[in-house]
């Protein structure tokens, strides 16, 4: 988010002081006696996290504690490693904080994204950092995909630094700043699913592993095309989005992922130390997002998958010209792994487990040809219009 356009986070201060994780604290505790909520996740993200103190983080932590003690929290942090050491591992260890470190596959590819203000890499760093990890309360590992490596150079990857647990992203990016993944010029050709293609052949390398790590990415699809219950994320399935942001200025914002669609899009006016938390329930964008699996446009409404995609993350529907009211840029890469990843299990069972089930396979062609025919089910107008309320005016240079 960074990297593709938005720079407001320039005019706010680059750490969050302990007299605003203070009122963070009291401001959790009212909402979640209000909202009978009585479990919170709170994770330590950036920008980097480790920039800040190891005392910070212990008086950050007891103030969340003790203010409500009522509450269980689940306390992680993502960091990208290049400081984490064994004091640190100790530290999160003890406070029972859950550890996520980003990397971005092997050494030649991370180097090429990940360097220092000295141009340099910080792989070997961060390589370190994971395999010290592996006896010291590591989480797991986050990706982005990078379908430029070589899928057996990234398993591999995966299996020299011991990775256990893999939580592997699509790249931010929309219709008018597509992820570098995608040739421009034969997106939106049928046959044309660089994305899919990747992950089938990591896929097909994972599945033949006795010994595989978690990826969550491909054990979410398997858990929903099984049927199972209140399962997905962000990215696919019909849950709601219950991720906010406090930004160090104590802002309170929509998931800050949605900054690559254009300059602004998450701010408001609310901050903590003047509103409360369910005030972002009144915030446009917020409303859209936490809600996104179910506003979404009227070819998803009437998409065979749609019950396992929701659409996919709100920020890669976006356009300029018409807002969210799209399709994801991912669409026809996710219903041709979504329906590979069910004809290859349909394939594992014995045939009269499959009749008694009465599921058939799915065809990736079939399925293109059913989202461009006439829509049974229309579009809610308030719905629509919500969508599109974000696009942007077209800017003509002279």
């Amino acid at each position: 988010m960074y990297n593709l356009g938005d720079q407001t986070y320039l005019k706010q201060p680059k750490f969050m002081s302990l007299e605003t994780v203070t009122v963070l604290a009291e401001r959790l505790k009212s909402y979640c006696k209000n909202a009978g909520i009585d479990y919170v996740q709170i994770v330590f993200h950036g920008g980097e996290p480790l920039l800040l103190s190891k005392e910070y983080f212990k008086t950050c932590i007891n103030l969340f504690r003790e203010t409500s003690p009522e509450i269980e929290f689940g306390f992680t942090i993502q960091t990208n490693g290049v400081t984490i050491d064994k004091e640190w591992y100790d530290l999160f260890k003890a406070n029972n904080v859950g550890i996520g470190i980003s990397i971005d596959g092997p050494k030649k590819y991370h180097d090429e994204f990940r360097v220092f203000h000295n141009g340099k890499g910080s792989y070997n760093q961060v390589a370190k950092a994971v395999k010290l990890g592996g006896d010291n309360g590591l989480l797991g590992i986050l990706m982005v995909m990078n379908t430029g490596i070589p899928t057996s150079e990234f398993y591999q990857e995966l299996k020299d630094l011991k990775i256990g647990n893999l939580n592997l992203l699509l790249p931010d990016g929309h219709y008018d700043k597509l992820p570098d993944g995608f040739d421009t010029a034969r997106f939106g050709d049928d046959d044309y699913t660089p994305y899919a293609d990747w992950l089938i052949e990591l896929f097909q390398i994972w599945k033949s592993d006795k010994q595989r790590p978690t990826i969550r990415f491909f054990e979410t699809l398997i858990e929903m095309i099984a049927g199972e219950e209140n399962i997905g994320n962000q990215a696919f399935g019909k849950k709601k989005n219950g991720v906010v942001v406090i930004e160090t200025d104590g802002g309170i914002e929509v998931v800050d992922s949605l900054r690559a669609c254009y300059e602004g899009i998450t701010r408001n006016e609310l901050n903590i130390h003047k509103n409360q938390i369910e005030d972002l329930f009144q915030d446009n964008i917020f409303e859209v997002y936490y809600n996104a699996h179910d506003m979404v446009c009227e070819k998803c409404l009437n998409c065979p998958v749609y019950d396992f995609c929701g659409g996919g993350f709100l920020g890669s529907r976006y356009a300029n010209h018409n807002g969210f009211d799209n399709p994801t840029i991912y669409c026809k890469d996710i219903i041709r792994i979504l329906s590979f990843i069910q004809n290859d299990i349909l394939d594992s069972l014995p045939a009269e487990v499959t009749n008694r089930m009465g599921v058939e396979k799915l065809s990736y062609e079939e399925l293109l040809q059913e989202i461009e025919k006439p829509a049974l089910i229309q579009i809610d107008n308030e719905v629509k219009q919500k969508l599109i309320s974000f696009k942007q005016p077209d800017i003509v240079c002279t």
